[in-house]
């Protein structure tokens, strides 16, 4: 599939899959343990951690949040590291990977390694996938050290005929 086929249907398929989403909405955490390091300013929640950010929900073993502190020292959550069994929902897209980054500030998320996303009858995988929650597009990429002729693979549908 040529790379101008391929991000015809990236920009025709994730628009759709990433509807309009409030990343100004509190972040709800529930896990089995946090540690909190707040000279360091992070947080480190583990066991079935499940992170919801309105429509957005994070599943994962483990997951890092860092942190600054506003004017009267409350947290500001800045970034996300998501490790292990990541998964993402969001309306109908489903996502995993092995590792997974939220920068809230940017508004990307970035999921690495055996990255697959579903929607209803779109697949794609790959080893790398940025999401941009402003612009609603999502760049696939296989490419590594160790692939670095690596290729992106998907599978969409195709309108059928009315009879």
């Amino acid at each position: 599939m040529s790379r101008a086929l391929l991000c015809l249907l990236l920009i025709t398929a994730a628009p759709a899959a990433a509807q309009r989403f409030d990343s100004t909405a509190p972040i709800d955490v529930d896990a089995a343990r946090v540690d909190i390091e707040d000279n360091d300013n992070e947080a480190i929640f583990s066991g079935a951690v499940v992170i919801r950010q309105g429509s957005l929900t994070l599943n994962a073993d483990r997951v890092r949040i860092s942190y600054a502190k506003d004017g009267a020292g409350n947290p500001q959550v800045q970034r996300l590291d998501a490790l292990g069994n990541v998964r993402l929902r969001q309306d109908t897209m489903r996502a995993t990977a092995n590792s997974g980054i939220y920068d809230l500030n940017s508004r990307l998320v970035t999921l690495l390694g055996n990255v697959k996303v579903d929607r209803p009858g779109d697949q794609l995988a790959g080893a790398r996938v940025v999401w941009n929650l402003n612009t609603r597009s999502i760049g696939f990429d296989n490419r590594s050290a160790a692939n670095p002729s690596g290729r992106v693979t998907g599978r969409f549908t195709a309108p059928q005929p009315k009879n």
